[in-house]
C-alpha cells in the first residue's frame, strides 16, 4: 500500500513538473545584427524571465533587440510563429 502511494506521489511530481514545462512562458532573445537589416536573428532562447533576456542583450551590447515569449506547448504546434510573421524574423 505504501508503494502505491509512493508511486501516486512520484506521478504527480512529474505531470506537475511537465505543465509547468509546457505551459511556463520561455523567452528567446532576437538581435537585429545588421542596422539596415529588416530581419532579426535569434540569438539565443529559454530565459526565465524578461529581465534575464534583457540582461543577455546588455551583454551583447545590442542596440536593436526584443524578447518574445512563448511556451514549449505553442512551439511543438507552431502556434507561436504566426506572431513573428510581419517581424522579419530569422530562426
Amino acid at each position: 500500500m505504501e508503494r502505491r502511494v509512493l508511486a501516486v506521489k512520484f506521478v504527480l511530481i512529474v505531470l506537475i513538473l511537465l505543465l509547468v514545462y509546457l505551459f511556463y512562458p520561455f523567452r528567446d532573445l532576437y538581435v537585429k545584427e545588421d542596422p539596415f537589416a529588416t530581419s532579426y536573428s535569434r540569438v539565443a532562447r529559454g530565459f526565465w524571465s524578461e529581465e534575464s533576456c534583457q540582461e543577455a542583450a546588455d551583454a551583447q551590447q545590442a542596440s536593436d533587440y526584443y524578447c518574445r515569449k512563448g511556451t514549449a506547448f505553442a512551439r511543438m504546434f507552431h502556434s507561436a510563429s504566426d506572431f513573428g510573421q510581419g517581424h522579419g524574423i530569422q530562426e
